[in-house]
């Protein structure tokens, strides 16, 4: 029997959250030992669990690369998970640090089973749409990483939903190379994040970049209106 795999939980939708933790004690050797509504409130419990899942668009304000920072400076490994995906923060999550990607209407819990199970082997898993997203990053290139030719193929081809044994077979190369290659896309990706490591820098960049979307920093206080 497989090792249990404890990991922790952050998304406002506390029905999706119970019944998520249920799915896992039943159907697979993940558990569910700590989860929270907000970023804020998880670490505030002070849990162990390495392994993180965090919902993209918490309802509270937070911005999503915020809210990865907080978690890897605290020692955890995030996957992202969301409903609806919005190409900019899945970029600026992936550079902040975290560690995979996937969407509730693309993938189901057997998915994220697997994704959690590859990150706690000590891989770096890459979805398909997660690949596909980042190969979207139509930013000027002086505000996005350096990609080869080869990195480039291998990003658009994963991101079209191709297995990497297939993509090596098409680029005539062997498929650890293709995993070489997307570990070194992300790696790029993690270091041209780092400009932004400050939150307070992030949230102004957000904002020119229009990507705040009214959200607000929560360790601030908001005056009411008049």
């Amino acid at each position: 029997m497989d090792p249990l795999i404890n990991i922790g939980a952050i998304d406002d939708d506390q029905m999706g959250l119970e019944g998520k933790a249920v799915w896992f004690e039943v159907k697979s050797n993940v558990r569910m030992s700590a989860s929270a509504s907000s970023v804020e409130d998880f670490l505030a419990a002070r849990p162990s669990p390495r392994i993180v899942t965090l919902d993209l668009n918490l309802g509270n304000g937070t911005l999503p690369a915020d809210n990865v920072r907080a978690l890897l400076r605290a020692g955890h490994k995030v996957i992202i998970v969301t409903v609806v995906p919005e190409k900019n923060w899945i970029i600026e999550t992936t550079e902040a640090g975290a560690s995979a990607y996937l969407t509730s209407r693309a993938y189901n819990l057997d998915k994220l089973v697997d994704v959690i199970q590859a990150l706690d082997r000590g891989e770096l898993p890459t979805t398909a749409e997660h690949a596909f997203w980042l190969s979207q990053d139509d930013r000027p290139d002086k505000d996005k990483p350096r990609l080869t030719p080869t990195e480039t193929q291998v990003l658009r081809l994963i991101g079209d939903g191709i297995k990497q044994a297939a993509v090596g077979r098409r680029l005539n190369i062997a498929r650890t190379t293709v995993a070489s290659h997307l570990a070194n896309i992300r790696a790029k990706y993690g270091r041209s994040g780092q400009p932004y490591g400050g939150a307070a820098d992030y949230r102004d960049w957000a904002k020119q970049q229009e990507l705040d979307r009214d959200r607000h920093d929560p360790n601030k206080d908001i005056k009411p209106e008049a």
